[in-house]
């Protein structure tokens, strides 16, 4: 069974995303985490909204570590539709239909050039992968950031504190990291 790496980047209060997209609390230390999980990847596979997004460049353009990788587009909707969509921005991505019963058969049939897939998708298809595909792993980011939108609670801060990490420790499976102002 192929590995399944998910990638995600939250700010320390928690947002995932900064004007709806996680580039925004991403950091360079967590940018070049991401390319060398890049670089393990014989596959993407991203969501509908990140596919569709003419905010965002090409998932698999030039710069971004491996031009060549093959991208599929997983829904839970009609795949042709959004084959459709796809071709007509052309975008040379695979759409594909799964469910939570037929994950496991679909992420075994995409064109791959490793045993290893990336996931850069946000929180939902991420949930939906880790509960529903055996072999996931996230990699969570914690941004030093804090993200102001309408769903933080600190939406009305100027919250732009530049801080240095202290340290990181790890009980019965929870990650403490520690903080100070730089």
């Amino acid at each position: 069974m192929r590995t399944l790496l998910i990638s995600l980047v939250q700010s320390i209060n928690g947002s995932y995303a900064q004007d709806d997209w996680s580039t925004g609390v991403s950091t360079d230390a967590d940018f070049a985490y991401f390319k060398g999980l890049r670089r393990q990847a014989g596959a993407i596979v991203i969501d509908r909204r990140t596919a569709l997004n003419p905010q965002l460049p090409v998932i698999n353009a030039p710069g971004k570590a491996m031009a060549d990788t093959p991208v599929h587009v997983l829904t839970g909707s009609d795949s042709t539709v959004l084959a459709a969509e796809l071709e007509a921005r052309g975008l040379n991505y695979q759409a594909h239909h799964f469910t939570p019963d037929t994950i496991a058969e679909v992420l075994e049939g995409i064109e791959c050039r490793s045993d290893t897939i990336l996931c850069e998708s946000g929180p939902h298809l991420a949930y939906r992968l880790l509960d529903s595909y055996p072999n996931a792993q996230l990699h969570l980011s914690m941004s030093p950031l804090y993200s102001r939108n309408p769903g933080s609670h600190f939406c009305r801060l100027d919250a732009d504190i530049d801080l240095r990490l202290d340290g990181v420790e790890s009980r019965d499976g929870q990650v403490f990291i520690r903080y100070s102002k730089a």
